[in-house]
């Protein structure tokens, strides 16, 4: 059977710790001393206020529109002149045309071509079933 262990409670035999005060750290400027926390969150303060202002006044500021600034005139687009050149000398080769003339008839058959072959579709098997109970 286990056996609990009953805690002792008594306090006189507990040493007594001494808590070391904390020390603050301080900025000295001439007479005045500053503490140092205080320095950092108001200088961290201004920081901000200052990122602040600056991004609104980038905001609030107008454009200067100045009336006698220089005038910038269109571009005007170059003219364009299609030279004519003669066709490559296998524009009239009597065998390339021959091919050509081969490929719209190949082309031709493609398109009159049926290609889902209606033949070969399974037949519809749509038919009425009944089932009779048997007793």
């Amino acid at each position: 059977m286990p056996t609990e262990k009953i805690a002792d409670q008594t306090f006189e035999e507990i040493p007594i710790v001494e808590e070391k005060p904390v020390e603050e750290k301080y900025f000295t400027l001439g007479k005045f001393k500053l503490k140092q926390k205080m320095v950092w969150f108001v200088g961290g303060g201004l920081v901000i206020l200052l990122i602040a202002l600056l991004i609104l006044v980038n905001l609030l500021k107008k454009p200067s529109i100045s009336p006698g600034g220089p005038q910038v005139s269109t571009p005007t687009p170059t003219p364009f002149k299609e030279e004519i050149t003669s066709p490559s000398a296998y524009a009239t080769d009597s065998a390339i045309l021959k091919i050509e003339s081969e490929l719209k008839t190949i082309d031709q058959d493609l398109q009159s071509t049926d290609l889902k072959e209606a033949g070969l579709n399974p037949p519809v098997l749509d038919m009425e079933v009944e089932l009779e109970e048997q007793p």
